[in-house]
Parts: C-alpha cells; sequence; structure tokens
C-alpha cells in the first residue's frame, strides 16, 4: 500500500464504534464531537461516510476495537486509491504501525486492509471449510444488501505464511469478470489480515435485469471449438530483460495474442452468442498492423569513444556537423547495467551540470536563436558501442512545412541497413507515429519467430528510428539489442494445438459476464463471454505504455508447461 504519513489525529476505534463522530470536515473546521485525542499537534477531523466505513470493520474485526485510528488523508496507488487509515496499537506507535486500511474517498467503504500477520508455534489456519465460510460472512458484511448479486467462495490456496480465499461475484449463475472478485486471507493464527476488492466493485449495485440473458448462448463443447478455430496463440521467441551488453538465452513461448490484462478480458475471449471473439476500442487488434521486410545489413561498426569518433559518428551516419557546438562529455554507471558514455553537444547556459543536460534537451536558455540545436549520442562507455541519437531544435521554422511519410519510411529503411549485421536480416516493421512524427519500429524475426523482450514497450523496437515528418531530420534512433542471444530450434516446440490444450486445462474457458466501460460516458456496457478462467490475483497499474507482449501466464514452448508471472 502506498501510504501518506503526515501530522494527523488520533482517535480510540472503540469510541469510533461507539458513536457516530466527527461530522467536521475534512479541513477541520466546524464542531467536532468529544472523542478520546492522543498528542495530536493538527487535528484533522475524519470525514463521516470514512467514520462509518470503520465502525462497519470493527464489527466485523473487533481485535481492531482497542486501537488507535491515525487518518492519513488521500494516497492514490499503485492498484488502489482512497483515504488511509492506520490502527496503531497505542499513540506512541501512531506512525510506525504497519496495521492499515484504505477506504473509498467518496463513499468510505473498506476497498483494502492489511493487518500484520502473527506468527504461531503450530499454526492454527483455519481449514478450507472453515475458511470459505469465514471469508465469506467478512465480505457479506461489507457488502450489505441491495447490490443484487452474492459471492462464491471459489478457490483456497496458500500465498507465503497466509491462507487466502477468493470470493466470485455471481449473478443469474453466471460469473463477473475479476475486476469483481474479492481476496481475504487468514494468518497462521486464524486471523483475518488482508482483504482487497478491485476499484471498490464490491459495492457496485448490478441489476439482472441489466445484463444479457445467458439462455441461448452457444454450448461450452461450440466455445472451445470456436476458441481454437481463432488460433489465439503466437509461437515467439522471448528475450529476459537485458543490458546491450548481455549474452542472453531466448525462450520458445506461445503468448496469448491482444493481451491477458490489459482490459476486462483476455485477448481470447468470444462473444458467448455468435463465438466471434471480443473486441474492445482499447484492444490490440485497433493497433497499427506490422508488415515483414529484410533488411540488407552493411555490417558496419558504428563505435566513438572520443570527441573525434563522436563527431565522425554524426557526420557519416546522420550527415550531422558538429565543430561549431560546444561539446560535452559525461559519463555515469547504474545499476544492473554497464557504464555510458553521453556526448551532448550545443549551448545550455551557463552553470548547467552535464548531468542535468540530458534531461534538459528541449530546453534553450533565453536568447538563443531560432532554429539552434542540441544533438546527444549515448555509447558504451567501455566498448564505444553506438546506443542512442537525438535532436531537438528551439523553434523550428516551419514556412516549408511538407509531411512526407514516404521519405521517412526511405529514410529509415536506409539507416536500418547500416546499422544491422551484415547480409540478410528479417524484421517485423510497425510504421506508428501522427502528422508530426513518424515513428519506425524494428523487431528481428528468427527462423521465422518474431523475437520481442519481456516488458519491452509497444513503442520501442530493438531499433526504434524516430523522424520529423515536416521537416525530414532526425528525432531519435536507439538501439535495444543485447551482445548475442542464443536461439533454440523452431522444431523444438510443441505443436500450436497441444499448447492450446494445455493451456486449457489449466484454465477452461468459463461463461462469463464482462463489463466494458465507456468512460467518457461514464457508463458500463455488459457482454457476455465465454473466456480463459485466469483471474487475477492483484488490480494493475497501466499509467505507464502497453507491453509489446504481455506474459502474465504463457505456455513454455518446448515443455509445456503453462508459466503465470504475475
Amino acid at each position: 500500500m502506498s501510504k501518506v504519513k503526515r501530522t494527523v489525529s488520533w482517535f480510540l476505534s472503540g469510541t469510533l464504534a461507539a458513536a457516530t463522530i466527527f461530522a467536521a470536515p475534512l479541513s477541520g473546521a466546524g464542531a467536532m464531537s468529544p472523542v478520546t485525542v492522543a498528542q495530536a499537534q493538527s487535528v484533522v477531523a475524519v470525514p463521516m461516510h470514512v467514520t462509518k466505513g470503520v465502525q462497519k470493520l470493527v464489527k466485523l474485526v473487533p481485535e481492531l476495537s482497542s486501537r488507535y485510528v491515525v487518518y492519513g488523508g488521500d494516497v492514490d496507488g499503485p492498484g488502489v486509491s482512497g483515504v488511509a487509515v492506520t490502527f496503531a496499537q497505542s499513540a506512541a506507535e501512531a506512525e510506525s504501525s504497519m496495521d492499515d486500511a484504505i477506504f473509498d474517498g467518496q463513499t468510505g467503504e473498506l476497498l483494502r486492509l492489511n493487518l500484520t500477520p502473527k506468527a504461531a508455534t503450530k499454526p492454527a489456519y483455519p481449514n478450507e471449510q472453515q475458511a470459505k465460510a469465514r471469508a465469506l460472512a467478512f465480505v457479506t458484511g461489507l457488502q450489505g444488501t441491495g447490490t443484487g448479486t452474492t459471492y462464491q467462495a471459489r478457490e483456497v490456496y496458500k500465498n507465503k505464511d497466509l491462507l487466502t480465499v477468493r470470493l466470485v461475484r455471481v449473478i443469474n449463475n453466471v460469473v463477473l469478470d475479476d475486476d469483481y472478485d474479492c481476496l481475504v486471507s487468514f494468518d497462521a493464527s486464524g486471523r483475518i489480515v488482508w482483504f482487497s476488492t478491485f476499484d471498490g466493485r464490491l459495492y457496485e449495485k448490478v441489476s439482472p435485469s441489466s445484463l444479457p440473458s445467458p439462455q441461448r448462448v452457444i454450448s461450452a463443447e461450440q466455445a472451445v471449438r470456436k476458441w481454437q478455430e481463432s488460433r489465439p496463440l503466437e509461437l515467439v521467441y522471448l528475450l529476459p530483460t537485458h543490458n546491450h551488453s548481455d549474452q542472453v538465452e531466448a525462450k520458445l513461448a506461445y503468448v496469448l495474442k491482444n493481451g491477458i490484462i490489459t482490459q476486462q478480458h483476455t485477448g481470447s475471449a468470444l462473444d458467448a452468442f455468435s463465438g466471434n471473439r471480443l473486441v474492445t476500442t482499447n484492444s490490440r487488434a485497433t493497433t497499427s498492423p506490422s508488415q515483414t521486410i529484410n533488411v540488407n545489413g552493411t555490417g558496419e561498426k558504428w563505435v566513438a569513444q572520443t570527441e573525434t569518433q563522436a563527431r565522425d559518428l554524426l557526420r557519416m551516419l546522420f550527415k550531422l556537423e558538429t565543430e561549431k557546438l560546444p561539446l560535452s562529455i559525461y559519463e555515469a554507471s547504474y545499476d544492473n547495467g554497464p557504464a555510458l558514455r553521453y556526448f551532448i553537444w550545443g549551448n545550455f547556459g551557463e552553470g548547467v551540470p552535464d548531468a542535468d543536460k540530458i534531461s534538459r534537451m528541449a530546453s534553450f536558455p533565453e536568447g538563443s536563436s531560432n532554429g539552434e540545436q542540441h544533438h546527444l549520442l549515448v555509447t558504451d562507455a567501455r566498448t564505444g558501442e553506438f546506443l542512442e541519437f537525438s535532436t531537438k531544435v528551439n523553434n523550428p521554422q516551419w514556412s516549408n512545412v511538407k509531411t512526407d511519410k514516404k521519405r521517412d519510411r526511405v529514410k529509415a529503411d536506409k539507416l536500418l541497413n547500416r546499422l544491422t549485421p551484415s547480409g540478410s536480416n528479417q524484421f517485423q516493421i510497425t510504421e506508428d507515429g501522427d502528422e508530426r512524427y513518424t515513428s519506425i519500429i524494428a523487431d528481428p524475426i528468427v527462423n521465422g519467430i518474431s523475437v520481442y523482450g519481456i516488458n519491452q514497450s509497444a513503442e520501442d523496437g530493438m531499433y526504434t528510428i524516430r523522424i520529423d515528418s515536416w521537416t525530414g531530420t532526425w528525432e531519435q534512433v536507439r538501439i535495444n539489442k543485447p551482445a548475442s542471444v542464443k536461439y533454440p530450434a523452431g522444431s523444438q516446440a510443441l505443436k500450436e494445438q497441444v499448447a492450446m490444450t494445455r493451456l486449457l486445462q489449466t484454465y477452461p474457458l468459463e461463461l462469463t459476464y464482462i463489463h466494458q466501460p465507456d468512460h467518457k460516458k461514464n457508463t458500463i456496457t455488459w457482454k457476455l463471454g465465454y473466456d480463459l478462467s485466469f483471474r487475477q490475483t492483484r488490480p494493475h497499474c497501466f499509467c505507464g505504455g502497453e507491453f509489446k507482449v504481455d506474459d502474465t501466464f504463457y505456455v513454455d514452448a518446448i515443455t509445456g508447461k503453462v508459466i503465470v508471472n504475475e
């Protein structure tokens, strides 16, 4: 949990449970009912709706009735946002206690509970039946009545030292997608110490009449056949997270096309009535298509370890003359990676440290002339290998603007020829960008199989070239390839049909109500689909870009084992 530590108020939970209190606004203005306050230097009133949420929780977890409540204010992710409350054994422990909860900032409902587990000489975990019954009673007590749905305790599993129960929301005897699941965990002494609900959907009211009826869906057997016919898996080489100097071994894997956790269903989900694949506006099926090309590499070695070599590289590769620009050379080492050397050209103003110039490439000092340039060349400090180039222009003049995407592509292809190994190299090319910029993203194809890195951004390739489409000038060039890769033979891979069977054995298709939100209209459309029964164990933060391959789970193409990386 993201904890917010600030000057806060301390209140006894027992007092909270005993009466309706803290009617004062969050700012502290207005009167407050008498409460037990210990050493509060700046009193911040607990909002009434949060008070009610704490009261409800204390009734369900009586051990909290003797705790001091520390109100910590707003928290924002990862995974859950709301207001934080800490339960301390005493006022003196208010800042150090690790027992905390997050409540919905608008409704006061509990979103997450996290209590410190207790060790037990003799573990006293509840048995499976007891765990399900107690977890269901806890969730039912939080949910209350009138939500239109019930929960079923589906799965009990050991997670480190905790026994966890997954509760699945059900309506019309059909499960809702896993955004509506709850998780309740017990420690070795049998206490409830963890609870989470994704995005507060435990409390969302769902009317059965608003959902499509499951009476006329295709059969489970038809769904499996349709799913297999859709060929939802792709055989790829997966590279581990690497630096450019690493020697790595690729893994043959069958990955699920179009993502797993980036939307409310996996990329292989089917419409339960037609058997066609469910596609939403944010699915990868709507992104730019790729094309396969052959690149005849020249095998040229681009190395710069000195100022002269760096200037020559920019002149020969990018046709840039830099003799009249001041040059700074800066070296830096990073964790788990080789040292890098930065060649930085341009005027940044007096007193700007070399290290800061890297992040201020687009900033020009007052009085700079229009068209003035900054250039950055990044190389391996030990070998001098070229890794990245970028350029920024001050107030570029667009009097002769002419967007020319064909020119950009020809230019990028010629550069790829000079950057790649000698001979024929096959690449999967994705062309992206907008009216202003063209991005050419190149990923290798080996043995007819696409190569991707784990956690590789969708905007990045092994070679990434970005061109200003208005002027035809280079914007950025990045190379992200390991020093060498060992590829297992594609003939070692299991047949696609076998991989699909293994995946279905692990996560059989399940009839599911899938909610599709329209954030602009603030509405939800419900679909009835057949989807793999994989269910997330935690909410995910998508604050960054998409990954090129979703490896949340995949089938090892050699062993047939389903690998889960959530």
